[in-house]
């Protein structure tokens, strides 16, 4: 049990089938729940909740960063353009890599390449250029130009989410479940005192347990 199929394990314990209508999101911010698309980020295969544009449809609708009808309208417009429809998976699926990668940077304070800041200032331009203010009851709100068949829509609002986190003060709270016994995922601590450490005790802070357990029944030492 010191290094088990992670995906298997959890799938087992939890009861239930790893898809994208499963998911969890613990991670307090859309970009980080989007970068935990990933089941875990520690094992070299490990379960995609993204294999289709229909998951990331699915899982930006769950998250509210679509209405039903843009939901709608964009998967009418995936499946006339099925090609334009997996392109815009690949590139969801980079930007998840871009993503992760400079939490990582924040969280282990260290400094961000400059291709991957170069790559995440396109996603924020892009982003900041589908941007507009809508009428909202007696005032104004902030909104998406959405009308115009863009596919990487469910994107936007997960670079925003991102934007937000790198600018915020509270920064420091990304935290990443941790190795040997996590998933890799990240997480916003929100916790009063600063000390969550997993992504769920009822996945892998049990998983630890369990873990240590064998390892004293066992005599085998725990990892450092």
């Amino acid at each position: 049990m010191d290094r088990m199929d992670f995906s298997r394990y959890t799938e087992g314990m939890m009861g239930k089938t790893l898809s994208i209508d499963t998911i969890d999101r613990i991670g307090n911010a859309p970009a980080l729940d989007f970068v935990n698309t990933v089941h875990s980020h520690l094992e070299t295969q490990s379960h995609d909740y993204l294999r289709s544009y229909g998951d990331l449809l699915k899982w930006a609708r769950a998250g509210d960063l679509l209405s039903v009808a843009e939901a709608r309208r964009l998967a009418g417009t995936a499946t006339d353009h099925p090609r334009r429809a997996g392109r815009t998976l690949r590139q969801a699926v980079e930007l998840r890599g871009l993503l992760h990668r400079l939490f990582l940077a924040v969280i282990r304070d260290q400094r961000p390449s400059a291709d991957d800041m170069n790559s995440f200032n396109r996603w924020v331009a892009d982003m900041f250029g589908h941007r507009r203010i809508d009428r909202s009851g007696a005032g104004f709100d902030w909104g998406w130009q959405s009308g115009d068949g863009a596919l990487e829509q469910p994107l936007w609002p997960v670079v925003l989410s991102a934007t937000e986190l790198l600018m915020a003060a509270d920064r420091r709270r990304i935290k990443e479940c941790p190795a040997p016994d996590g998933c890799g995922w990240l997480f916003l601590d929100r916790s009063k005192n600063g000390t969550r450490r997993w992504c769920t005790m009822r996945a892998c802070g049990n998983i630890s347990k369990a873990r240590r357990h064998y390892r004293r029944r066992s005599g085998r030492p725990e990892p450092t």
